[in-house]
C-alpha cells in the first residue's frame, strides 16, 4: 500500500511475527492497558463538557497522562510513545467529529473502544523503538523482547511502525519512505475497461481472466458459516447469549480466516495484474466508475419497495469479488512509483460506441460481441469498450453524447 506524505511515497511493508506464549500474552496486556487509557481520555473530554462545559485539551492529558505513569505500574509498564499515540489517536477522533460538525453534517461522538475494536498498537518513532538484528530474524519489542520474523523481503528503513493482531495472528507493519524509480519508457498506452466476465480487457485486444476468489470459495465459507450458526445460542430477542463461549470463539476464528485467505487470494491476483499493466504501458486510461453507486442495494423500501432485488444481489456480489476499486487503486500507487500516468475517463456509452467511426447506437451491441450498424466493425465488446475508452483519453473533449472531459492524474 502506498500513499504520499510531505511529497514523498509512504510504503507499509507489513511482517508476520511468531511471538511465544508469554511474549503474546505481553502483547496483548499491552492492548488492554492503551484501550483502557483511550477509553479513560474520552470519558474525561465528556465528563467535563457535560458537567462543567470545558474541553480539556491534548496538553493537560498530556501531563496528567505522565502523573498516571508515576502513580501507576500497570500504565508505567507500556512504552511511553505507544500511550502518546493513544492521546493523538483521540484527537484525530475529535478533529474528525468537529470537522463533519462545522460542515453541517450529523456524525457520531466518538465512541468508546471495546476489544475486538482494539487490533493495533503504534509507535510514532518506531525506528527508535522497534529495533531488528542484524539478519533481520527478531525484532526487539519494548515490553515483549526479540519477536521472531518471518522471513522475507529485506526490510526498508522505516519511521513509524504498528504491531496488529488478526484473526489469532500478529503483524508488524512498518511505514517506510521510498524515492520514485522510474521505468524504461515503453511508448505503448492502453485503454481498459474492467467486467465481470473477464476482470479487464485491454485495447490492445488482450483480456485479463477474473479468478472470482469469493466464488471459489464460497462453499468453503458456507461451510463455517453453518457452523458458526450451529454453535450460536440467542434468547427470544435475537440477542446472543455465548458469545464468549470457546468453542464458539474457535467457530467464529476459522470463518474469519476462511474470509481472509480468500481477500488475500484476491489482492494477490490484483497485484500481479496491475504490476504488469504497469511495467507494459507508459499512458493508462481506466474508466471513471461510481462505485459505490454500483453496488447499492435494489431492495428500496416498505412504501417503495425494488424490483429483480435477487438479480441486482447477485450481481453485487460479483462486482465486490472482482474489485474493481482496489485494481485501479493498485494500478495508480505502482504507476505513481514507476513514473507512469494514469488518466480517468468517462466511460458513458463506451459500450456502445463504436472505436472504428465512434457511433453510439446500442444495437452495436450483441451480447459479448459488438458489431458497429454503420461500419461493421466486428471485435469483443469489452476490448471495443477498451479502445473507446483509449481514444477518449487521448483526444478530449469526449465525443460521446453526455460526456464530459477526462480528468488525467499525472504520476510522473
Amino acid at each position: 500500500m502506498a500513499s504520499r506524505f510531505d511529497g514523498q511515497l509512504r510504503w507499509l511493508h507489513k511482517v508476520r511475527l511468531y511471538p511465544t506464549c508469554a511474549q503474546e500474552r505481553a502483547l496483548v496486556t499491552m492492548l488492554r492497558v492503551t484501550r483502557e487509557l483511550y477509553n479513560a481520555l474520552l470519558m474525561q473530554r465528556r465528563d467535563a463538557w457535560t458537567t462543567r462545559r470545558t474541553g480539556l485539551s491534548s496538553r493537560d492529558q498530556y501531563a496528567q497522562l505522565t502523573e498516571l505513569r508515576e502513580a501507576e505500574p500497570r500504565f508505567a509498564s507500556v512504552f511511553r510513545e505507544c500511550e502518546d499515540a493513544v492521546l493523538h489517536r483521540l484527537d484525530l477522533a475529535f478533529a474528525a467529529f468537529f470537522r463533519r460538525l462545522k460542515r453541517g453534517e450529523t456524525p457520531g461522538y466518538p465512541r468508546f473502544k471495546p476489544a475486538a475494536r482494539w487490533n493495533q498498537l503504534e509507535f510514532p518513532h518506531g525506528d527508535r523503538a522497534l529495533k531488528l538484528d542484524i539478519v533481520q530474524g527478531r525484532v526487539r519489542i519494548p515490553g515483549a523482547g526479540a519477536v521472531r520474523l518471518r522471513k522475507g523481503r529485506t526490510v526498508p528503513e522505516f519511521g513509524r511502525a504498528f504491531l496488529v493482531t488478526k484473526n489469532g495472528r500478529w503483524y508488524a507493519v512498518f511505514e517506510a519512505h521510498r524515492p520514485p524509480s522510474p521505468l524504461p519508457a515503453s511508448g505503448c498506452s492502453v485503454g481498459i475497461d474492467r467486467g465481470i466476465r473477464v476482470l479487464a480487457a485491454l485495447s490492445d485486444g488482450s483480456t485479463i481472466e477474473n479468478v472470482r476468489p469469493g466464488s471459489r470459495r464460497r462453499a468453503v465459507v458456507a461451510r463455517h458459516q453453518r457452523a458458526l450458526d450451529a454453535a450460536t445460542r440467542k434468547d427470544a430477542a435475537g440477542r446472543l447469549l455465548n458469545r464468549h463461549d470457546r468453542a464458539r470463539m474457535a467457530t467464529a476464528r476459522r470463518l474469519a480466516r476462511a474470509k481472509e485467505r480468500e481477500a488475500n487470494a484476491r489482492r494477490e491476483w490484483l497485484h500481479q495484474v496491475s504490476r504488469e499493466i504497469v511495467l507494459r504501458f507508459d499512458r493508462i486510461a481506466l474508466e471513471a466508475l461510481n462505485l459505490r453507486g454500483m453496488t447499492r442495494s435494489a431492495k428500496g423500501t416498505i412504501e417503495k419497495p425494488g424490483t429483480n432485488v435477487a438479480q441486482k444481489t447477485g450481481l453485487n456480489r460479483s462486482l465486490l469479488d472482482a474489485a474493481f476499486g482496489m485494481l485501479a487503486t493498485l494500478i495508480r500507487e505502482k504507476a505513481e512509483y514507476a513514473a507512469r500516468t494514469v488518466i480517468d475517463v468517462d466511460a458513458r456509452y463506451s459500450s456502445q460506441t463504436c472505436a472504428a467511426c465512434e457511433h453510439v447506437c446500442k444495437e452495436s451491441r450483441e451480447g459479448p460481441r459488438f458489431a458497429g450498424v454503420r461500419c461493421g466493425h466486428a471485435v469483443d465488446a469489452d476490448v471495443n469498450a477498451a479502445q473507446v475508452i483509449l481514444l477518449r483519453a487521448e483526444s478530449p473533449p469526449m465525443r460521446a453524447p453526455g460526456t464530459a472531459r477526462g480528468r488525467q492524474h499525472d504520476a510522473a
